[in-house]
């Protein structure tokens, strides 16, 4: 079985060698910016996106999705999703991501990162208006960026 780091690392040199670059070129924008592209790639094939962005234009650092969630039964407006992804200083490094969901009425989102409001790399947090966050543990079946699109819009839509 392959550790995180290593499928991240690998998937990482993917990117890297369509690119036409060796894989000891490692650039953390560059990556960063080709998971994200993969993301908005995954996110524009999902039945609910109606429009996705890459910001800024020229090496993505955020992907924002607008989001018609009437077709999942639920009323609310603005609905967006804002995934940021971060590769690491060095292909070893874990990546720092983030899937964050905000609507008119709620704020939350699944996030791999450093966090002292729980113990570990994964965390899913949420608040309703101007209430304080509440977090909880959450362990991310992957670090690939393209099935964790699939994964975080399941858990987005049991969540609403």
């Amino acid at each position: 079985m392959q550790s995180r780091t290593t499928t991240h690392t690998a998937k990482t040199s993917e990117y890297l060698l369509d690119m036409g670059e060796p894989s000891d070129s490692y650039d953390s924008a560059t990556a960063s910016h080709h998971a994200l592209h993969s993301i908005k790639q995954e996110l524009t094939r999902h039945p609910i996106v109606i429009e996705t962005r890459g910001f800024p234009a020229g090496e993505f650092v955020e992907v924002v999705a607008d989001l018609a969630i009437e077709r999942w039964g639920v009323d609310s407006g603005n609905a967006t999703l804002t995934v940021r992804w971060f590769a690491g200083e060095s292909e070893d490094a874990r990546p720092e991501f983030s899937f964050h969901y905000s609507d008119a009425e709620r704020d939350l989102g699944w996030h791999h990162h450093e966090q002292e409001h729980v113990e570990g790399w994964g965390h899913f947090q949420e608040r309703t208006g101007t209430a304080e966050y509440s977090y909880e543990p959450y362990t991310f079946p992957s670090e690939n960026p393209a099935p964790l699109v699939w994964e975080i819009m399941s858990l987005l839509s049991a969540r609403l």
